[in-house]
């Protein structure tokens, strides 16, 4: 059984790590992840496997446009092994009601052009494709898609 929870500044090695096996040429360093453990505006939720190990992680951000406070997706990262057993989508919806809770309605993610895994895996969840696109936004040169979705209030 998988267990979620608000990561701490003691997972600080461990998701360094994780951003690593996950994104080789795009990991995020030490300094901006303990930035963005020790941010309010900030958190990151983990996926631990029975044993202790963080198999899972997503990061996720909130900032004012306009008068507006909007949830940006800024990292998802499941372990290999563990991919395709429902970890990222949990992930997703635990940041997402996260964003509910802080009056955040509208997320917003990148996602590589030439990702249509991703892109699949986040149409599913109700994001959809603009046609903002951010052009050499990664570090090989290539373009990033813009997705947003709109959190609806819970009654």
């Amino acid at each position: 059984m998988v267990n979620y929870c608000k990561a701490t500044i003691l997972d600080l090695f461990a998701l360094e790590q994780m951003e690593k096996d996950c994104f080789p040429t795009e990991a995020f360093n030490r300094r901006l992840i303990k930035n963005l453990l020790i941010n309010t505006k900030s958190f990151i939720i983990k996926a631990i496997a029975p044993k202790g190990k963080i198999i899972g992680t997503i990061i996720g951000t909130t900032k004012k446009e306009k008068s507006t406070s909007v949830g940006r997706i800024f990292s998802l990262c499941v372990l290999d092994e563990y991919r395709k057993k429902g970890i990222a989508s949990q992930l997703v919806q635990l940041l997402e009601e996260e964003f509910r809770s802080r009056g955040i309605r509208q997320v917003r993610l990148e996602v590589s052009a030439f990702n249509s895994t991703a892109q699949s895996f986040y149409k599913r969840r109700g994001y959809q494709m603009t046609q903002h696109a951010l052009a050499n936004f990664y570090n090989d040169g290539s373009d990033a898609c813009v997705m947003i979705k709109d959190i609806p209030f819970l009654l």
